[in-house]
């Protein structure tokens, strides 16, 4: 039988409440002292706002020497030990880990000689240096009062409640010497020490060597003070199904307990037994277990983590895994058979038993809601002792359950309530009616408030073990804190997409007037951006066009605080609060600050998240992620259609291009105290830049304020596509010129034929230039599309025209005389230099010119003229095609 190492413990303070007559004292004196060694183990319980060990007081100096850890506020970071000596000569303090309900050891050796300390601190030895002046001689003076567990003020008194010590002591060690190094750190590692020294006081002997008041003087296995795992077994003595055990586990801190080995089911077993009586089900198993089996693979498997386990009891396998008996229960009553005892039994989980909820650290349960100057505790620990569960704070309140009480007058109990008490303070308390007997204080409650400083008779408190960046679900689950107000269920509950405010503005918010200016020669800058999405219609007729506009605008307001942002801008939405924070108003003008059409199709406003969050505030019952407005962005997105003025210059139609404006100015505010900030693009074109009529060929804009007031100018380069204009009006008409023309290539007896070609084409044209007229605008100027319609008639007129008079001209025709000659025509091989032959080769080329143009010219006049008109025609529509197309391709951009 494997045998344990018992010792001494000295508990103080059981039922938590801070008193000045719990203490020990030290029945022998101590000698003068230049060297002190101490070692202890501690178990904090309960925290006060100082923490004393041991005090040691002569007639003349309460702080002769004393020993304690405190906490300046218990906030779980800002822990320390600390050291006072020889009249108050000596204060040191020393950061150190002093976690609640965990055993640790405190070792230190003091050379008063040398004026240093070694201190041990997490398994190693750091030496500090004490701060006196060099002439005083330091010494502990001896012949004085030791008192463990109350600071004295004065010698052998002057105790003070919230000085006091709360928690376990064992293994005290007091040396007239110093320790060495190897020796602190063994007994921090629980090993025997090498010293052959003797510990002037020690609890080797507690009843003999000191005097106990209001204390209890415990054995335990050493084994259970120096293991560094930790175990805890939380039981509530309540009946419950399966998964609501399983429940009351998880929002307690902790999980369902799985055990691991035989030896941990009957370490198990010993500690259900007392709970037996409170958890009779009238059927061998009384407990749950967290596991579960797998019908179909007829494995046994952790609840949580699905993992197969490893180690089942054996009494598990003779049972074939089936529903609904999918669950284990454990069997923690003496009163079975000795051959049941730590069995598990496969059940139905529909069926009650008490949880076993296992813990592997101290779970502090936080009360949410309390105000800042509030005399209750903020953070809880669960603890059960014969059957009772209690809530304790960490200073001096406690949670306790009242079981119910029988009505007289009708004979009906009800569940019974829950006290929040002040230990110290009996008439401060809060009250919480139980709805059922399985009725815990945890997650969100309504408590009724007596005499606490809040103001309140009614308190809403929220109960819980969630962690930082965790929020609480008002039945007491947790979920991480960005799943809060994400727009999806995770709370068991739903409460994590219940109030969902991301604002909610203080009643002294003026939503008329702007952000203040944190530099006051500075205006507020809202940072804008424009998307079109479409231009829907270019109305040249109507000299106006229509779009589709996406206007975004950010800025920042330090006035306001926002709550649970998420960093997806679009679920931060604040467009349906009832009060809404100041918005820039807007004022869209087209060309020359003429007036705009506009039709809103949407309006969302939100925030974008850009920081971390703000410290929690335990003062809010719900955990909210609160940031600064001043450090993230209002943005409002303005979704519309706007029909502007825009001047077009159709002189070039239909080679034109055009730029139209649209203005957007900011009214309300001047540009002192509001200005707009394009972004790094400023203007996006998102749809189809080849439209109907004309191709977007680029897109601007530029800073443009209306006298006072901050705006901006969105510029649109248009070119207008000429193709549906050449390929339906420029090309057909230009064939009925050529057809016109081709009438000087009919024989000349044929006049009737000859005219009516070019009467034919130009009533055509006449007809063209007349559709062409109605289906453009109309201005006061001419176009070159009016331009080319005026050419090809005229052309068509005037060839009309040469026509008669080559008719008139042939009916009296003029023979015009040829004498023929014969030019000796003298080709050189090359060109010379010499001016006598380069006059010959001239005289050769004019010969050659004038013999075919006197054939060409001869006959007739009216062949004659003919003939000029074929000539003349084309030319003159070259030079003219030629100065067209230089003006029509004459673009700006």
């Amino acid at each position: 039988m494997k045998s344990f190492v018992v010792i001494a413990a000295v508990r103080f303070q059981r039922d938590g409440k801070a008193r000045q007559d719990t203490l020990l004292k030290y029945q022998g004196t101590l000698p003068n002292l230049t060297s002190v060694s101490q070692c202890i183990r501690v178990n904090l319980q309960q925290s006060r706002q100082y923490n004393h060990i041991f005090s040691y007081a002569v007639p003349d100096e309460s702080n002769e020497l004393v020993f304690c850890k405190g906490f300046l506020s218990f906030t779980y970071r800002y822990k320390y030990i600390n050291l006072a000596c020889c009249g108050g000569n000596v204060d040191l303090e020393v950061p150190l880990p002093t976690p609640l309900r965990q055993w640790i050891p405190v070792c230190f050796a003091l050379d008063l000689q040398r004026r240093a300390i070694r201190l041990l601190v997490a398994g190693a030895v750091k030496e500090y240096p004490l701060a006196t002046l060099a002439e005083l001689a330091l010494v502990v003076r001896g012949g004085g009062l030791l008192v463990m567990g109350q600071d004295q003020d004065s010698y052998g008194g002057g105790y003070i409640e919230s000085q006091s010590f709360s928690g376990i002591l064992v293994d005290f060690l007091l040396f007239d010497r110093l320790l060495p190094d190897k020796d602190l750190i063994a007994f921090g590692e629980c090993r025997a020490m090498s010293t052959a020294a003797s510990p002037i006081v020690s609890f080797s002997n507690v009843e003999r060597d000191f005097r106990s008041e209001n204390v209890e003087v415990e054995r335990m296995r050493k084994q259970d003070v120096c293991d560094p795992q930790r175990k805890d077994i939380l039981i509530f003595p309540e009946l419950r199904p399966f998964e609501e055990a399983k429940r009351l586990c998880n929002i307690s801190g902790g999980e369902l307990e799985v055990p691991e080995s035989e030896e941990q089911d009957w370490s198990l077993f010993n500690k259900c037994v007392p709970y037996a009586k409170f958890c009779n089900t009238g059927s061998m198993t009384n407990f749950w277990l967290g596991v579960k089996g797998n019908v179909t693979t007829q494995t046994w498997y952790h609840y949580i983590t699905g993992k197969v386990l490893n180690y089942t009891d054996s009494s598990l396998k003779r049972f074939t895994i089936e529903e609904p008996t999918t669950c284990v229960a454990f069997v923690g009553d003496n009163k079975t058979n000795a051959n049941q005892h730590a069995n598990w039994d496969s059940v139905d989980c529909q069926e009650e038993r008490c949880p076993l909820c296992y813990l592997n650290e101290v779970v502090f349960l936080k009360a949410r809601g309390l105000c800042s100057e509030s005399l209750f505790d903020r953070d809880y620990f669960l603890t059960t002792d014969n059957g009772a569960v209690t809530f304790t704070g960490v200073y001096y309140s406690m949670i306790t359950r009242y079981f119910p009480s029988q009505d007289n007058d009708t004979g009906e109990s009800d569940y019974g309530h829950w006290v929040l008490s002040r230990l110290d303070k009996p008439s401060v308390r809060a009250t919480l009616q139980m709805d059922s007997p399985t009725h815990y204080p945890l997650g969100r409650q309504e408590w009724i408030v007596d005499n606490d400083v809040c103001g309140v008779d009614t308190m809403v408190i929220m109960m819980t073990v969630c962690k930082e960046h965790q929020f609480s679900c008002d039945d007491g689950y947790c979920v991480r804190i960005q799943q809060r107000c994400d727009m999806e269920v995770d709370c068991p509950d739903g409460s994590d997409e219940m109030g969902c405010e991301f604002l909610t503005l203080d009643l002294s918010y003026n939503s008329d007037n702007p952000p203040p200016r944190l530099d006051a020669t500075k205006p507020v800058e809202i940072k804008l951006h424009i998307d079109i999405f479409a231009i829907r219609k270019i109305d040249v007729t109507n000299f106006r066009f229509t779009c589709e506009v996406e206007v975004t605008m950010e800025w920042f307001d330090s006035r306001l605080r926002f709550r649970h942002l998420n960093y997806a801008s679009e679920l931060n939405s604040l467009t349906g609060l009832e009060r809404q924070p100041w918005r820039p108003r807007l004022e869209f003008l087209g060309d020359r600050n003429t007036a705009s059409d506009v039709q809103e199709r949407r309006v969302t406003l939100s925030v974008r998240r850009y920081t971390t969050p703000l410290r929690d505030n335990d003062e809010e019952v719900l955990e909210s992620e609160i940031f600064e407005g001043g450090e993230n962005g209002l943005l409002m997105v303005q979704k519309l259609t706007v029909t502007t003025p825009c001047q077009f210059n159709l002189e070039m139609f239909p080679f034109d291009q055009q730029v139209c404006h649209l203005r957007l100015s900011l009214t309300g505010v001047t540009n002192q105290y509001v200005t707009f900030l394009a972004d790094e693009k400023g203007i996006d074109f998102r749809g189809r830049k080849r439209l109907l009529e004309y191709q977007l060929v680029r897109e601007a804009m530029v800073p443009h304020d209306q006298g006072n007031y901050s705006g901006v100018e969105v510029q649109l380069y248009l070119r207008n596509l000429s193709n549906f204009y050449i390929t339906s009006t420029y090309v057909p008409t230009f064939i009925i010129v050529v057809i016109g023309y081709l009438v000087y290539f009919f024989p000349l007896a044929n006049f009737n034929e000859r005219v009516l070609v070019g009467l034919t084409g130009l009533l055509v044209e006449a007809t063209f230039f007349s559709q062409v007229n109605s289906s453009i605008p109309h201005t006061a100027y001419m176009k070159l599309v009016d331009i080319w319609m005026v050419f090809c008639i005229l052309t068509l007129f005037l060839v009309v025209v040469s026509v008669v008079i080559i008719q008139c001209v042939q009916d009296s025709p003029t023979v015009i005389p040829y004498k023929p000659r014969k030019p000796k025509l003298v080709l050189r091989q090359s060109w010379s230099t010499k001016p006598d032959v380069w006059k010959s080769n001239c005289w050769n080329l004019s010969s050659m010119w004038y013999r075919w143009s006197s054939r060409w010219l001869s006959g007739s006049r009216a062949v004659q003229l003919n003939r000029w008109c074929i000539i003349i025609v084309p030319l003159g529509s070259f030079v003219f095609l030629a100065v067209y197309a230089v003006m029509a391709s004459n673009r700006v951009f």
